[in-house]
């Protein structure tokens, strides 16, 4: 599985860094196949999934016949008088009279027709195991954005961390060059003293996003189901699809999103319920037959020993003619069921359509942001090496240089965030339009 839509890359940071990847750099596609092997939310639902799939069979259904086998032996010990009523036979008096019987029996029962149920039973199996299915898929697909999110935080956190470690170099060359003319009396103390402070301020912003990055690295860990404490490095790039188009993603949403397709299968699942309930209203017809031993031994009584066995075989028929309206109250409520799930359906659809409406617009306006702040991050960044030099040259004083500092740091941030929001908000439209992964899930 992958993620869709890596087909522009953007990078995050315009600087002179060069990450090194080792081995321990962990990239979008083995996050992902890490989750999926141990989240637990999918675990629980493919196990779910593997229930439905063994409840799916014939013999759930009611097609096969069912074979059992009893046994009995039974033992007693008692004292009995018999008096007959021929006066010419004298009673008969025994203690400790003993008796033992023994029975056993083979039989199979088979319903050769039940109204068509066994039938319908077969098709609701079926509709359940597709809902397990279905609810499989959105687990995985909710995982795979939870986790494609978490990931591109850190990625978002570390360039983040990037444009902090470029202002304070900029920071730190303007305290230098603030002592250096605070030396030779070009410059006073205060300005020297507020180089110093505005130094010491990006060091703890600094500071701030580390911890910033390595939340995120945790949070990214927990979803993982990881030791938190585990380090590694990212590429230090995202790379959002520019070319997503709204007709597309909803067509796509109504046929592949596995919420609908779950609600839908409910919805079959209602209706063949009323389906079943009606063929209670047809007779019961089933074969049986089977192989029965009976054996008898006694000191007392007519009969002192008996023995039989042998095959049987028969047929049964049932009609339940009335039962005091109740089925026809349940194929009401059937049908009403039929009706709600229905409803889902079309609410489920109308909600999720909604969504997608909301994160494309958002995807779109964060595709003008990201060209918008690229412009003018380019400027923010020369107006930056003019002030400096400036600076240099006694041409600006610290307070213009350092507004001229700020505005580049939220220019990079802005540009950085935009391109972030536009990579969440095309994950969330993939997920919604059952794009995010290859195949069933």
């Amino acid at each position: 599985m992958r993620l869709y839509g890596f087909t522009l890359s953007i990078f995050l940071l315009i600087s002179n860094h060069t990450l090194v990847l080792s081995q321990d750099t962990l990239t979008l596609s083995d996050a992902i196949q890490i989750g999926m092997e141990r989240n637990f939310n999918i675990r629980i639902a493919q196990k779910n999934q593997q229930v439905a799939e063994n409840n799916y069979s014939l013999g759930n259904a009611g097609f096969l016949p069912t074979v059992g086998v009893d046994a009995s032996y039974l033992r007693e010990i008692q004292d009995t008088r018999q008096v007959f009523a021929s006066s010419d036979t004298p009673p008969q008096v025994r203690d400790n009279a003993k008796s033992s019987s023994l029975s056993a029996e083979a039989a199979v029962n088979w319903v050769i027709f039940d109204g068509t149920q066994m039938f319908v039973n077969y098709q609701q199996l079926q509709e359940l195991k597709n809902v397990e299915s279905a609810n499989v898929k959105a687990t995985i697909e909710n995982s795979i954005a939870d986790i494609s999110g978490a990931y591109y935080a850190v990625i978002l956190a570390k360039a983040q961390l990037d444009v902090f470690k470029e202002t304070l170099d900029v920071s730190k060359e303007r305290m230098t060059i603030a002592q250096a003319k605070y030396k030779v009396g070009k410059a006073s103390k205060l300005e020297f003293l507020t180089a110093q402070v505005d130094y010491n301020a990006d060091r703890a912003a600094l500071i701030q996003q580390q911890e910033v990055l390595y939340n995120a690295k945790v949070d990214l860990n927990n979803l993982l189901n990881r030791d938190p404490a585990t380090d590694f490095n990212v590429p230090g790039t995202i790379a959002p699809n520019l070319q997503l188009d709204k007709e597309v993603l909803q067509d796509q949403l109504t046929y592949n999103n596995p919420t609908i397709i779950a609600a839908q299968n409910n919805q079959n699942v209602a209706y063949l319920e009323m389906k079943r309930l009606r063929t209670q209203y047809l007779p019961i017809l089933s074969l049986n037959g089977g192989y029965r031993y009976n054996s008898l031994e006694a000191q007392a009584g007519f009969i002192l020993s008996r023995q039989s066995h042998g095959p049987y075989y028969g047929a049964t028929a049932s009609w339940n003619i009335f039962d005091g309206f109740n089925r026809s109250r349940n194929v009401q409520n059937a049908r009403v069921g039929i009706e709600t799930s229905q409803l889902e359906v079309e609410s489920t659809q109308q909600s999720l359509l909604a969504d997608l409406e909301k994160n494309f617009a958002s995807y779109q306006n964060s595709i003008q942001l990201v060209e918008l702040e690229r412009a003018n991050l380019e400027l923010a960044k020369e107006n930056t090496q003019i002030a400096l030099q400036r600076y240099k040259l006694g041409n600006t004083n610290n307070l213009e240089l350092r507004e001229v500092q700020q505005n580049a740091v939220q220019a990079e941030s802005r540009l950085i965030n935009a391109i972030y929001n536009t990579k969440i908000a095309e994950i969330e439209l993939l997920r919604l339009s059952g794009q995010i992964i290859d195949g069933d899930g």
